[in-house]
């Protein structure tokens, strides 16, 4: 059936070309290629549209019989048994009538398929209509009178000429075997060049030689197959330069060398490959490229060759996404290519990603086990610094290295890793715990049971996870055994907050009375070694001497710096050293902590000190004053600022005492017991501290009020000099009186005359000296002091309502319990919310009155409160000019100022019958609105029904 075909064939360029059949080999050698060609499209078109392509262009050339002629065959064409390769045929008659020399590459055609500029089809029959062409521009005339005939040409003869110079330069191409040819790619695909198909630098690829006859089939086959041996040559080249680190394998890490080692097992295989081929092509014959035999031919080694085609195309994909990369981040870009729906193409990254997680997983397992770290490359995604010392080895030698962390791994599982060594180091080299953990037995079997892929296939399985789980529960609670058991953290906790937070008040209160002495002196002058023996004498005189003995051993006197102007109470704190284990939670900043809260503890201690002090000095003040009745009226003012500055450092006490040591205490202790690590311990204690340095007033945000206490505990302290003055004063004066007395006394019972004019006028000069003097000085100050104290509580009360902590708006109320300070400045009326605390901050500081005829419309009445009194806006000379200022409805100078009293409200008379205070814990349960005529008589109801408190006193109710 071939030979018949072929017979066919010559016999038909023969008939079309007229050449004899000596001439016509050539011609049919070139048809045979083009009728064995595939269209460039890599499929060959219906025959029908063939047909209709060359019936189109015969009416398009205005050959309407020949195009109707050509529709009769193509039926009988299509009626016919006998030709099968009906589309190649017609194909091929298509082809012969291109005029366009540039579709010819390589002497093949390759345009096959298009129409482009086609030349008229021969006529089926010798027998046609004459046709007359336009003149050729080629022809010439000898004479120009002659006239200038057409060169009229039959179709016959114009496609022989065309497929002559066809077949000329298809003959002069090189015919290759096709067992070369293969022999050819089997050196490429080793990324070796042969003489046929060499490497084209600037292409990046390989390129065939033009010489050679080739069909546009053949080429793209070929042109695939080379690409094997591109993809060849990039794999192996990222091997032999050490994962693109350098000439040197091992500096591109453990992970990179295994990854190295993985593709060269890939490519062992394939070269195991190409020999399988190699031993085929030699085993076959040496036939024409195109005709089949039974030896390798193209078609099979493309088939033969795809599923290694596949193969080398992961392994380039996986070596470009990591070509710079190392460790960890390596790994990762590998991973990223596992979930893919090719299975060839996942098992071949399984094996990749399996052998490039060695050094990870062997690294892991020995930071599990016994948390020792071996990263000379800096691969593992945990990172040690070795110049941290063991003492802050918890907090800065060990680290994660985020970089380096693979994808498959979550940074849950990353802190636990990280926690589980970090615990191991712990133990052995800040506890001095040698032996092994209790559940190292465990920890080792389930290493056994996981394996390298279980690192990066945790939706299959959990044996990592599970691994984790165990080795961090394990290890952290032997650490948390050793820490809070061996090493006793709570008993340290105590012993912190019983001495720098000042919680146990024996020891604190005959510290301060022996220190007293020494820390008035300046700062400059003290010493160390004489402070740290009055210490060991109150730990020795009170019930701290029963504390545990590395307790007192640790408990030690600490000076702060010096500046100029400074006493001894500024710049002594006690301190307490750590060391060892309980150095990891207690570390250098939280202590600078607690050494802020004692410094800040100490002075609320030391001003209720010095109010107690006041108060006793005023105790036994008022025993002389009885003979100076002009000095009452300065001492009871001076008493009224005291009682205001007691219950100030008494609630703040208690807010410090209870609203904020203990509740946070609690919390301490109750999140402790719940721990599961040395992390949680750590952040559960700092966590505490942060809380009472907030509350404290000692962070960042509550800077301006710690200020206003600062002032206050100046204005004490002002209050104690001018507490002083007044002692001396009325001490100076009493004994000048009683010297007086005394000397007329001794004079009457010697028998003389008492006195004299001349020392009664001495004795009337020096007390008028005495109250016109001295006195207006002392009400000058005290009035100064008051007025200032009033103004900074104001703010205070105010700034403590702006606050978003509900404790302080608790300690605001308690501040003004009975409304005084509210009735001076409306924003303290205010309800808090954010809107009215806004509009607060941005109001000035302003005093309210009401009109007294507005007062009688609205039915009130008139009472006293607190015996403070002024009208009109606060101005600065307002403290110096009230006593002389006259006061609405007709106040005399120095009255109480009115104050409103709801309407309805039942008025209540209770006035004490004596002239001396009474016990103010005896008071009742009486109502606190009280109707008042005059200075002392209103105070002293002030100071019974709760208004002001003597020193000690801590009222029940709050």
């Amino acid at each position: 059936m071939m030979d018949a075909s072929n017979t066919l064939l010559k016999r038909l360029c023969g008939h079309v070309t007229g050449v004899t059949n000596e001439g016509v080999s050539k011609h049919f050698q070139l048809a045979l290629s083009l009728l064995n060609e595939a269209p460039s499209g890599g499929r060959l078109e219906d025959h029908n549209a063939v047909g209709d392509k060359i019936k189109r262009r015969l009416v398009a050339n205005k050959r309407l019989e020949d195009a109707a002629r050509f529709a009769t065959l193509m039926n009988r064409l299509q009626k016919s048994a006998v030709l099968r390769n009906k589309t190649s045929i017609l194909t091929f008659f298509l082809a012969l009538s291109q005029d366009n020399a540039t579709q010819l590459e390589n002497g093949v055609c390759i345009g096959q398929g298009g129409l482009g500029d086609v030349l008229p089809l021969p006529r089926l029959h010798a027998k046609q209509r004459p046709h007359h062409h336009a003149p050729s521009q080629d022809t010439t005339t000898s004479h120009p009178q002659e006239s200038v005939t057409p060169d009229v040409r039959s179709p016959q003869h114009s496609v022989s000429s065309k497929v002559s110079r066809l077949a000329a330069r298809y003959t002069a191409l090189v015919e290759v075997t096709e067992k070369v040819l293969i022999r050819e790619l089997l050196f490429v695909f080793q990324g070796i060049e042969g003489k046929i198909i060499k490497m084209d630098a600037n292409k990046d690829g390989y390129k065939i030689d033009p010489k050679v006859r080739l069909s546009v089939s053949q080429r793209e086959m070929v042109v695939k197959l080379c690409e094997m041996g591109w993809l060849y040559s990039e794999v192996k080249g990222f091997c032999e330069w050490g994962g693109g680190r350098g000439c040197d394998a091992t500096a591109a890490g453990l992970v990179n060398q295994s990854l190295v080692l993985a593709l060269r097992e890939e490519l062992s295989e394939y070269c195991r490959l190409i020999a399988v081929l190699e031993a085929q092509n030699q085993d076959g014959g040496d036939t024409p490229v195109g005709e089949g035999g039974s030896g390798l031919t193209l078609r099979r080694l493309l088939l033969w060759t795809l599923e290694p085609r596949t193969r080398l195309c992961t392994l380039a994909m996986l070596t470009h996404a990591s070509r710079t990369l190392t460790g960890g981040a390596c790994v990762s870009a590998i991973y990223e290519h596992l979930h893919h729906g090719h299975s060839s193409q996942r098992g071949v990254v399984v094996h990749v990603l399996t052998q490039a997680c060695q050094p990870l997983y062997l690294t892991l397992t020995q930071w599990l086990l016994d948390g020792t770290l071996h990263d000379p490359h800096h691969e593992f995604f945990i990172a040690a610094d070795p110049t941290v010392s063991d003492d802050r080895l918890w907090q800065d030698k060990y680290s994660i290295r985020w970089s380096m962390l693979p994808s498959f791994i979550s940074r849950t599982q990353a802190q636990r890793v990280l926690a589980t060594g970090k615990s191991l180091n712990f133990l052995r080299n800040v506890c001095q715990f040698r032996a092994p953990i209790s559940g190292r037995e465990a920890i080792k079997a389930a290493l056994q049971q996981t394996t390298v892929e279980s690192l990066f296939n945790q939706d299959e399985s959990s044996q990592l996870d599970s691994l984790l789980s165990l080795t961090f529960r394990e290890t952290s609670r032997h650490v948390l055994e050793e820490i809070m058991t061996r090493h006793q953290l709570m008993t340290h906790l105590r012993a912190l907050r019983r001495y720098l937070l000042l919680e146990q008040g024996h020891f604190i209160h005959y510290l301060m009375k022996i220190l007293s002495p020494e820390l008035d002196k300046p700062g400059s002058n003290l010493y160390p070694h004489n402070l740290s023996s009055l210490l060991e004498t109150a730990v020795s005189a009170t019930s701290a001497q029963y504390e545990d003995p590395d307790v007192l051993r640790r408990l030690d006197v600490r000076l702060l710096e010096v500046s100029p102007g400074d006493l001894g109470w500024d710049v002594f704190s006690l301190d307490y050293h750590v060391d060892g284990p309980i150095g990891t939670v207690f570390t250098a900043e939280c202590m600078r902590q607690y050494l802020m809260l004692f410094n800040a503890l100490w002075k609320d201690k030391r001003m209720e000190m010095i109010l107690a002090d006041i108060w006793k000095e005023q105790a036994a003040t008022s025993k002389l004053c009885r003979d100076l009745p002009e000095l009452r009226g300065v001492l009871h003012r001076v008493q009224l600022l005291t009682q205001d500055m007691v219950h100030l450092v008494h609630q703040m006490e208690y807010y410090m005492t209870f609203e904020v040591l203990e509740c946070s205490w609690h919390d301490l202790t109750t999140t402790l017991q719940e721990a599961q690590s040395l992390d949680h311990v750590i952040a559960a204690h700092n966590n505490f501290l942060r809380r009472i340095v907030a509350g404290a007033l000692l962070d960042a945000q509550s800077k301006d009020v710690r200020t206003h206490l600062r002032t206050f505990y100046n204005l004490i302290q002002n209050l104690r000099g001018l507490q002083e003055q007044l002692s001396l004063a009325v001490s100076a004066e009493v004994n000048a009186r009683k010297n007086a007395q005394a000397e007329i006394k001794a004079r009457t019972e010697a028998g003389d005359f008492g006195t004299s004019a001349e020392q009664q006028e001495i004795e009337r000069k020096r007390r008028k000296e005495f109250t016109s003097t001295v006195l207006p000085k002392l009400k000058s100050d005290l009035r100064i002091n008051d007025q200032t104290y009033q103004d900074m509580v104001q703010s205070f009360l105010l700034m403590l309502a702006q606050q978003d902590d509900q404790k302080l708006h608790l300690l605001s109320t308690r501040l003004d319990f009975n409304e005084y300070y509210h009735r001076r400045d409306h924003r303290l009326n205010q309800r808090l919310t954010y809107h009215h605390k806004r509009k607060s901050m941005g109001a000035p500081l302003q005093h309210t009155h009401k009109d007294p005829t507005e007062e009688q419309q609205q039915h009130t009445e008139i009472r006293c409160d607190n015996g403070r009194s002024h009208s009109g806006p606060y101005s600065p000379s307002h403290a110096m000019a009230s006593s002389q200022a006259s006061a609405p409805c007709g106040r005399a100078p120095g009255k109480p100022r009115p104050v409103a009293r709801p309407y309805g409200q039942k008025r209540q008379r209770v006035a004490p019958p004596r002239d001396e205070f009474p016990d103010p814990r005896r008071r009742g349960s009486r109502g606190s609105t009280i109707l008042l005529f005059g200075d002392r008589e209103a105070d002293k109801k002030r100071l019974y029904y709760g208004a002001v408190k003597p020193p000690g006193y801590i009222n029940a109710t709050t």
